[in-house]
């Protein structure tokens, strides 16, 4: 399936639905007939000037948001069968009440659906995880600005690969810093001292922390939805950058403990390679490689006089065939074969 496709395979778009922060790449466009309203941070003639290049795609938009709360915005309950936001939550000051309102604006079977970002394989991915904490303390300051630090974080880690803001390639190299320490100084103490909204990703995740994420806000009652569908991209696909998510009132308590997911968490940051260097295994499985095509050689100038040879050589062929379909059966070598791919790509 392309993106659209598996983004409508988690949800029934046939309903009344959301869509949050479409610009100018609606997943449900009105022109093909979905049953949707839309919010956005600007009006349609804005969204225009601003995207002309991709203007005859921007729609009419419903209901224009300064941040604030979507529920006071909207006005009224159990509206929705579906909302759906791409790249949104990221954004948002306060995820927490972003999901509540989500969830009062639904109908009791209605489903919010996210495409979210893997920090790993975008410009978020030298920043850490945003943990539950981070979130609670968002919430009670009913927050409506990202913070001073957070912005200069923001300013302070954002990076390129290859001058990419998004890439496939699971390593750290061709990774730049964007910006010099003093942009983010300047950018922290502008913020002090004005009212002015700066847009950053204020969170970042990786998909088996988010999953953790919304279980534990479930668990301690700040929100009642969970998780009833989940899609993490394979390695090598084109959308690696991203993840998707179906949260609903009804889901039942994900049966994963919170350690494994944890657990999992930490070995999804492992994945990340700081260098495309070669692997151990790689280089014993060439030299296996050339030492078979020498066998190879050696056997095709013996002659039938030497008989012995040939027999030794056999032997010797057989050998090395062996050890290389061992190393080739080996888990660290099916681990690596998506690097391998992409380092084939990129060189």
């Amino acid at each position: 399936m392309n993106r659209t496709e598996l983004l409508l395979s988690l949800f029934d778009s046939s309903g009344f639905g959301l869509e949050v922060g479409p610009s100018y790449n609606p997943l449900l466009p009105k022109s093909k007939g979905y049953n949707v309203e839309t919010v956005d941070y600007a009006d349609a003639a804005t969204l225009r000037r601003k995207y002309s290049a991709n203007a005859s795609q921007i729609e009419e938009v419903d209901y224009v948001s300064d941040g604030s709360s979507l529920l006071e915005l909207i006005g009224q309950k159990e509206r929705y069968d579906f909302v759906f936001a791409s790249h949104v939550i990221e954004h948002v000051t306060d995820i927490v009440r972003f999901i509540q309102d989500c969830e009062a604006l639904l109908k009791p079977t209605g489903v919010l659906v996210l495409a979210v970002p893997d920090k790993r394989f975008c410009f978020d991915t030298l920043r850490p995880v945003s943990t539950v904490g981070a979130a609670l303390q968002a919430y009670i300051e009913k927050r409506t600005r990202h913070t001073p630090g957070m912005l200069f974080d923001h300013q302070l880690s954002i990076c390129t690969k290859a001058g990419g803001i998004v890439w496939i390639e699971p390593t750290f190299d061709d990774v730049a810093l964007v910006h010099e320490p003093k942009q983010a100084q300047d950018l922290f103490e502008i913020s002090q001292k004005d009212t002015d909204y700066h847009d950053i990703h204020g969170w970042q995740f990786t998909p088996t922390y988010f999953r953790y994420f919304i279980k534990t806000l479930r668990a301690l009652g700040y929100i009642k939805s969970g998780e009833v569908a989940f899609n993490k991209n394979d390695d090598i696909q084109l959308h690696l950058h991203e993840f998707y998510i179906t949260l609903s009132k009804n889901a039942p308590t994900l049966d994963i403990a919170d350690i494994d997911l944890l657990k999992k968490s930490e070995e999804e940051l492992r994945e990340i390679q700081l260098s495309r260097a070669p692997n151990p295994l790689e280089s014993a499985l060439k030299s296996k490689e050339q030492e078979i095509s020498r066998l190879r050689d050696e056997f095709a100038k013996a002659t039938d006089t030497q008989e012995s040879k040939i027999l030794t050589l056999q032997q010797h062929l057989r050998q090395s065939q062996l050890e290389t379909q061992t190393l080739k059966a080996s888990s660290s070598w099916k681990i690596t074969a998506p690097l391998r791919f992409l380092r084939s790509v990129v060189r």
